[in-house]
């Protein structure tokens, strides 16, 4: 029972320290609330509404104060009683128990408070802006006069610069000072709002002004003054040149000196109608025509010194290229009776003489133009240029020409010399086999021997025909040489073969007596060296069965072998030098 009691006291204990804790809570919150309420009263809007009052707005801006001021006292009169009310309730609420409801009263009341705010802050960047603007247009106002006064001046002491465009300039700087007047009014009036608008189309307008002010002096200068100035000086210069017996390529100077002068005509009076875009592209237009008429008349006055100086040395130039020409013709047609011309010579000769004759035709007419006064210099220097470039490249091809068959006797000589040479070397090798009075030569051997005399003997018919082919006999040098050589290493070779052979036989003779095997080989080499001629195969033989039976004895013969020949070979060749 004891227990029990203990535990309902602990109970009510409990719920209400709960229900303090939960009183003090909700005091606490309506606080904030009320704290929160307090900040709303920092912002002094009736001392600003009062400021902007006495700014006498009047038009849209006073239509903005007026939507300002109802939407204030929209807060003053609504907003905050009903911020009062919430916080009553949170109160209220805080006496009792219902902590879901205490809660939706603290937040509404909260959300009050930030509406509140809200709109607090939209009034009062809306009067800021009604200060702003009275502000930059009393600021604008102060620069757009200095700057009419400015254009004022200008337009009456530049009114020469301006040309035809002088009285509509005017006429925009009085619209724009028209509706400057109605800025004014309307930023002295207090309606900067409207006044806002009409500030935009005349800083446009102004713009505008200034621009053309600031362009249409240059423009105006270049279409009175320097496209006139230019557009008769080439007209000048054309006569002048005319009269000097200058000519020009599609001469159209008149048309297009009258097309100039229309068209400066018609840009001038564009300018009076403010056409300033379009008169600018047409300036760069009718800039790009008059350098063209200098940059016609410049060609021809540079070309005729060009011209004059480069028509006697084409003159001469032909007159030596001709010559050289019919030289090399007499040259070919002399040589083509000794010698087989492979390479064209005679047609290239022929092509040579032609383009000769089409350049001279040129030369000669363009001569007689300059004669008859209907000279046009530029094309005639162009056409000049390219005669000497072509003169040039038909002299290099004749020296190539000539070179080329200035050489024939030259080879033919060296041909016939290489003859001499191969007929000397051939009785050279077969006196060496004589003096080594071989039993005979084998078949491989005679039958390349054979070609060489036969090859000697067709390159000897070659070049003893009337007409000589030097193409043909090179190649054929090249072929005996080749097969000369080849020759010349069997030769080595047999020669080698047959002395080693003889020597290594009658070193093996010693041995016949006391080994058969020598003996057998012996005879059988001697009949290789004898009857078949296959000396080669005699001192394969032989030199096996020596080395077997004395080893290194017939490397021994060997190297006494060449190295006496090297000596001879060396003592022959000091003796020559000698």
């Amino acid at each position: 029972m004891l227990t029990l009691l203990i535990g309902i006291i602990v109970l009510v204990g409990a719920g209400y320290l709960g229900f303090v804790f939960y009183q003090r809570r909700t005091i606490k919150m309506a606080t904030d609330v009320y704290e929160n309420k307090r900040d709303l009263n920092k912002i002094p809007l009736d001392d600003e509404f009062a400021l902007a009052k006495k700014m006498n707005l009047t038009g849209e801006s006073h239509k903005k104060y007026d939507q300002l001021y109802n939407k204030y006292q929209h807060y003053k009169n609504q907003m905050l009683p009903n911020i009062d009310e919430g916080i009553e309730a949170v109160k209220e609420d805080g006496k009792g128990i219902n902590f879901l409801k205490t809660k939706s009263d603290w937040q509404t009341a909260n959300q009050a408070i930030s509406d509140a705010d809200s709109t607090l802050k939209e009034i009062q960047a809306g009067l800021a802006q009604l200060y702003d603007l009275n502000k930059q247009h009393k600021l604008a106002l102060e620069e757009l006069e200095k700057k009419y006064k400015r254009l004022r001046e200008d337009i009456l002491n530049k009114n020469q610069s301006f040309g035809p465009s002088i009285d509509n300039l005017e006429k925009m700087l009085s619209d724009i000072e028209g509706t400057f007047d109605e800025f004014t009014q309307l930023t002295k009036s207090g309606d900067p709002n409207s006044a806002e608008d009409v500030l935009s189309d005349l800083n446009t307008s102004t713009n505008k002004l200034e621009s053309y002010m600031d362009r249409i002096p240059k423009l105006y200068q270049l279409l009175s003054k320097e496209f006139v100035d230019q557009v008769n000086e080439i007209e000048a210069g054309y006569q002048e040149l005319k009269g000097k017996q200058y000519n020009f390529p599609n001469d159209k100077f008149a048309e297009n000196i009258q097309g100039l002068r229309d068209q400066l005509k018609v840009n001038t009076n564009k300018l009076k109608t403010l056409e300033v875009d379009s008169v600018e592209k047409a300036t760069k237009d009718i800039a790009d025509r008059i350098d063209k008429l200098y940059d016609a008349i410049d060609n021809e006055f540079k070309a005729r010194p060009n011209v004059e100086k480069n028509t006697q040395v084409i003159g001469e130039y032909v007159e030596h290229v001709r010559k050289q020409n019919n030289d090399l013709q007499l040259r070919l047609e002399s040589l083509n009776k000794s010698y087989v011309l492979n390479h064209q010579e005679i047609e290239n000769n022929h092509q040579f003489d032609q383009q000769i004759s089409t350049i001279e035709k040129k030369y000669q007419d363009e001569v007689t133009a300059i004669q008859n006064g209907a000279a046009i210099f530029s094309k005639i220097d162009a056409d000049q240029k390219q005669m000497i470039k072509d003169l040039g490249q038909i002299e290099s091809e004749q020296k190539n020409l000539f070179q080329a068959t200035v050489k024939l006797p030259q080879q033919e000589q060296s041909a016939r010399n290489a003859l001499a040479k191969f007929d000397l070397e051939m009785r050279n090798k077969k006196r060496r086999i004589d003096n080594h009075n071989l039993p005979g030569l084998s078949d491989d051997y005679q039958d390349a021997f054979t070609a060489v005399i036969r090859e000697i003997n067709h390159l000897d018919d070659a070049m003893n025909q009337p007409q000589i082919d030097i193409d043909d006999i090179s190649k054929q040098l090249i072929i005996i040489q080749s097969d000369m050589d080849t020759l010349e290493e069997k030769t080595d070779q047999l020669i080698d073969d047959a002395t080693l052979a003889e020597q290594t036989i009658q070193y093996a003779n010693r041995f016949i007596g006391s080994n058969s095997e020598i003996a057998a080989a012996s005879k059988t080499a001697q009949m290789y060296f004898d009857q078949k001629y296959d000396y080669e195969q005699s001192l394969s033989i032989i030199s096996k069965a020596l080395e077997k039976q004395s080893s290194g004895m017939f490397t021994k013969i060997k190297d006494d072998y060449f190295n006496a020949k090297k000596r001879f070979k060396s003592e022959k060749s000091d003796a020559d030098d000698q």
